[in-house]
């Protein structure tokens, strides 16, 4: 019974809000962001520094590819080492905030780093140039985020 009333609750939700599936009402869904739309029009200090290219989540400040790694956790990076050398994380500041589904996190080694939906964000040596995604599927737990 409690059950029944849980998923008429949800589907409640769903029907008012819109919304046609549960991504969309946790936000854990990035469709719908516009290629080069920025995230914050906030001051500098606060402005998520990520943007849609292509499809696929960019740093908006130098349009580089950025990925999630599958072994991470929620704002808890696994990436470390020789893996991190590879695979340097987008950067935060003690001082940026959360912003939707954006976030920021304290790294192990003190440092903070940006995350989407608790997932966080890196870039990838090998690419070299904006729009390069070649680390696309790399040992097949890094992907890059898709926006549309």
């Amino acid at each position: 019974m409690k059950n029944i009333m849980i998923l008429t609750a949800v589907a409640g939700v769903l029907s008012l809000t819109g919304c046609s599936t549960i991504d969309n009402v946790l936000g854990t869904n990035l469709a719908g962001m516009n290629d080069k739309q920025a995230t914050s029009s906030m001051g500098m200090n606060n402005a998520v520094p990520v943007s849609s290219l292509n499809g696929v989540l960019v740093d908006s400040r130098n349009n580089m590819t950025l990925y999630t790694f599958d072994k991470d956790t929620m704002n808890k990076s696994n990436c470390l080492g020789d893996c991190l050398k590879a695979w340097p994380a987008l950067k935060a500041t003690k001082g940026n905030t959360t912003l939707g589904q954006y976030s920021t996190f304290q790294r192990d080694d003190g440092s903070y780093q940006w995350a989407v939906n608790g997932k966080p964000l890196y870039y990838f040596v090998k690419d070299k140039k904006a729009g390069d995604m070649m680390g696309n599927n790399v040992k097949n737990v890094w992907h890059v985020v898709k926006t549309k």
